[in-house]
C-alpha cells in the first residue's frame, strides 16, 4: 500500500470521525470497547498525520492511541484509497485566455479557471467546489 499524501490523509480522517460518531452513537453501554477496526484505521492514519491530532479528532487519547501503534506494530489495516480526481479540460485551449483564476480547497484540492468572456458566471461553479467535500 502506498502511504496517503497529507490532504488524503485529512479525508480519510474526517471520514473516520464520522465512524466513530456512528459507532459511539449505536453502542450499547457508554463504555464499549472500540472495535479493533476502527483502531486500526486511527492507526493508520498516524503514520501521516500526528497522533494528537489523530487522536483529539476522534475522541482518544494520545496515550491510548500510541498503545495501540505499539500493539498493532504494522499490522493495521489498510484504508480505503481516496477518491482522486483526474484532470478533465472543460473548453477548448483555442482561445486567448484574459483572465484565470484558482482556487484551492482546504484539503489541498485545487480548481483553475481559464476565461476570456469579460463577466463569466462563476459563482455557482466556485459554490460547487467549495461545498464538494
Amino acid at each position: 500500500m502506498q502511504p496517503l499524501s497529507p490532504a488524503q490523509a485529512e479525508e480519510a480522517l474526517i471520514h473516520l470521525t464520522h465512524h466513530f460518531a456512528q459507532w459511539r452513537q449505536s453502542r450499547r453501554t457508554p463504555r464499549g470497547r472500540i472495535p479493533q477496526e476502527l483502531w486500526a484505521q486511527a492507526v493508520a492514519l498516524t503514520a501521516t498525520l500526528p497522533v494528537t491530532r489523530v487522536a483529539h479528532h476522534l475522541g482518544l487519547t494520545p496515550h491510548a492511541l500510541k498503545k495501540r501503534r505499539t500493539a498493532l506494530n504494522g499490522t493495521a489495516v489498510p484504508l480505503p484509497p481516496a477518491q482522486v480526481p483526474h484532470f478533465v479540460e472543460v473548453a477548448a485551449a483555442w482561445r486567448t485566455p484574459a483572465t484565470e483564476v484558482e482556487v484551492q480547497r482546504p484539503d489541498g484540492t485545487r480548481l483553475r479557471i481559464t476565461y476570456s468572456d469579460a463577466s463569466p458566471t462563476l459563482v455557482p461553479l466556485l459554490q460547487t467546489f467549495l461545498e464538494s467535500r
